[in-house]
């Protein structure tokens, strides 16, 4: 389980935001998750969150309740909430639930492109590529690993389907959180360059080898997945959330 630095004084504590809302903190802790910065099995204290956001513990506690709802907090009775650690089961539903959605999310994208419904699909595809490849680049993994998730949202959002649209913005944490348990904390979610090749079969509008490379990606990706004992590690919550 991962543990908590000791609470440093307040004057080391960042300058208080403009009245944070529940809307607030829940962005932060959600970024702080896609982004990889906030590891599984965390412990969020209340108190300590609260002190960071100059706000009440009311307001902490709607927001890790959302939180939960989405699976990526876990409220355990008379203990409280902790960055949720998925089973190696979960991991691999949840990229299983992804072979499923994303295939039809890049038949959908080639079927409106054909029909001349998505004129800047692949331009504004190609755009977060360049963005993708520039942060790995100057070695700004952070930025690169939320742009690795960017790229699977937005697909499925210039697919046409909100419905897909909404279910990637939900599983991509979710797939966040799998890879950190079970992989190096320090790998990107999406190999080198399959990104790329992607696109290129989209903009070909080959359907079938698209959907069949889509498909390899997300192997990759859970192939990628190992079941490692995970070392104790201590971090520091102003640190993660505001870092």
């Amino acid at each position: 389980m991962t543990k908590l630095k000791t609470t440093p004084p307040k004057s080391a504590l960042p300058a208080a935001r403009s009245v944070a809302s529940q809307a607030d903190i829940h962005q932060s802790i959600y970024d702080a998750i896609v982004e990889h910065r906030l590891l599984p099995g965390t412990k969020l204290s209340e108190e300590r969150v609260a002190e960071l956001f100059a706000v009440s513990r009311t307001q902490v506690r709607g927001a890790l309740q959302r939180l939960a709802v989405e699976q990526l907090i876990t409220l355990i009775p008379n203990r409280g909430a902790f960055v949720t650690t998925p089973s190696a089961e979960e991991a691999h539903d949840v990229l299983s639930v992804r072979r499923t959605l994303e295939p039809a999310a890049v038949a959908r994208l080639i079927e409106r492109i054909t029909a001349g419904k998505a004129p800047t699909a692949v331009k504004q595809l190609r755009a977060l590529i360049k963005r993708e490849q520039q942060a790995h680049a100057r070695g700004d993994r952070r930025q690169a690993v939320r742009l690795s998730g960017d790229f699977h949202v937005l697909l499925a959002e210039v697919s046409g389907s909100s419905i897909l649209a909404r279910l990637m913005r939900e599983l991509t944490p979710l797939t966040c959180l799998a890879i950190l348990t079970f992989e190096a904390p320090t790998a990107v979610a999406c190999p080198n360059d399959e990104h790329a090749l992607l696109v290129d079969a989209i903009e070909a509008g080959d359907v079938e080898g698209a959907s069949n490379m889509m498909i390899e990606h997300l192997n990759h990706i859970e192939n990628a997945l190992k079941l490692d004992a995970q070392e104790v590690q201590e971090i520091d919550l102003a640190d993660v959330l505001f870092g």
